[in-house]
């Protein structure tokens, strides 16, 4: 079989996949890259996504596609999520994307979303019919998926995106605590709500995915360079993330980065995040987070395996 790639253009970071076919939807994995282009700053304010981050995501897009190039110029499943869904300017980003690059986005509808991510995170995690809330944060928004094994009972998507909150409410590096607890009502309050709608059962695991989860638990280990099957599957307790926490609020942006997990583009975000994760867990009252490097990309993938 022919090699296969897949694209996630998110609101905080865009994601290339390519990968060799084998037999029982098995894979080599060839290339996996990530870089953080922030298309979705300044939409809460603007509406639409800015010039500076259109530019900066379609020379990502450009330097995907040559690596792709270098390995057999496989199709590429390529989709946008929720910068790009609810900017005023989305089709046009998609337009000029095609023309400048060569990439075909689809951009996919949060139900889709939701049904790719949890294919691409149960591919490695084994499910059991076990009950789950798997949430996978994003910069513009924050997917709850409520599970039975890989039957989706229920979704709810939130506008709790790191990019969103971080503009919102959080100014100052260190953390000033008056903004913090602002960021933490909100948070609370709007998972109430997710609570109500994913209220079907209560889940006997909790699955987290996406950058903030990951950068987590590579800092719990001081897992550097970032090893993704260390990562996958790997597990963090709510204190271990509360510690954590503790320690970023203290720290400048400069200071964070001094911490090797943390790439360049998270060290103001990871608050918010962070704040997602635990404000996640105290609402669906799990103690342990089970962490998923797998997600979008990743389905993306087994459904193209399996067209």
């Amino acid at each position: 079989m022919a090699n296969i790639a897949s694209i996630d253009i998110g609101s905080n970071t865009a994601r290339l996949l390519i990968i060799e076919p084998k037999d029982d939807q098995k894979f080599n994995l060839l290339v996996s890259e990530r870089n953080i282009t922030r298309l979705g700053e300044g939409i809460e304010a603007q509406g639409k996504l800015t010039e500076h981050r259109i530019q900066t995501t379609l020379k990502v897009l450009s330097i995907f596609r040559q690596i792709c190039l270098e390995n057999g110029d496989p199709p590429i499943f390529a989709v946008a999520t929720s910068a790009v869904r609810e900017s005023s300017n989305g089709q046009e980003f998609v337009r000029r994307a095609k023309k400048e690059t060569g990439i075909d986005i689809k951009i996919i509808t949060w139900e889709e979303e939701a049904k790719l991510t949890l294919e691409g995170v149960y591919w490695k995690i084994p499910h059991e019919n076990r009950r789950v809330i798997t949430f996978d944060i994003g910069g513009g928004s924050t997917e709850f998926i409520l599970s039975q094994g890989k039957n989706i009972k229920d979704f709810c998507s939130t506008s709790l995106g790191v990019v969103k909150l971080t503009e919102k409410f959080i100014t100052q590096h260190p953390i000033d605590e008056r903004e913090y607890h602002s960021l933490q009502n909100h948070l609370q309050y709007e998972l109430q709500t997710v609570k109500k709608k994913l209220s079907a059962f209560l889940p006997e695991l909790l699955i987290g995915t996406a950058g903030t989860v990951t950068t987590l638990a590579a800092l719990k280990e001081n897992i550097y360079p970032y090893d993704p099957e260390k990562i996958h599957g790997s597990t963090f307790s709510r204190p271990e993330a509360e510690a954590i926490l503790d320690d970023l609020k203290g720290r400048s942006l400069s200071q964070r980065l001094l911490l090797k997990p943390i790439e360049t583009g998270r060290e103001d975000l990871i608050i918010a995040g962070t704040a997602i994760v635990l404000e996640t867990m105290r609402a669906f009252g799990c103690e342990i987070l089970t962490v998923s490097e797998y997600s979008l990309r990743e389905g993306l993938i087994l459904r193209a395996m399996n067209d």
